[in-house]
């Protein structure tokens, strides 16, 4: 987006729109990945980090996952769903809405992100896919 914005003056009204749209898509994806400038140890937490917790403390055991590490899937898988439908409504409500703008203005418009990479195939059901978009 930094170039769609690069190539308006400041202070135009599509500048703005197009600086709004993509504020609403990193608010997103600070919900999914520690932001904080400033080296490796920030002591921030998202998803991503506190699944590596997860991940790291079940693989640390030799028996079977404890409830509370079972429930914490959910909640995760949950919260995961839940960022995922956020960034899908951007994509599917703001987007078009800006994109119109941006043509109506002779400019070019974004371009929506995969909904799927091959990475993150999980058609056979299970975690929600995160759009590409997101893992940035």
């Amino acid at each position: 987006m930094a170039k769609s914005k690069g190539a308006l003056p400041e202070g135009d009204e599509l500048r703005k729109a197009v600086t709004g749209f993509d504020d609403k898509v990193d608010k997103v994806r600070k919900q999914i990945v520690a932001t904080t400038e400033g080296g490796a140890i920030t002591g921030e937490e998202r998803l991503r980090e506190h699944t590596d917790q997860l991940y790291g403390a079940i693989l640390a055991y030799e028996g079977k996952p404890a409830d509370y590490q079972v429930a914490n899937i959910e909640a995760l898988r949950k919260e995961l769903g839940d960022i995922v439908k956020e960034f899908e409504q951007l994509i599917a409500k703001d987007l078009p809405a800006l994109n119109d703008t941006l043509k109506a203005k002779g400019k070019e418009p974004i371009p929506a992100p995969p909904a799927k990479i091959a990475v993150n195939d999980h058609s056979s059901g299970g975690s929600p896919r995160i759009p590409a978009a997101l893992l940035r």
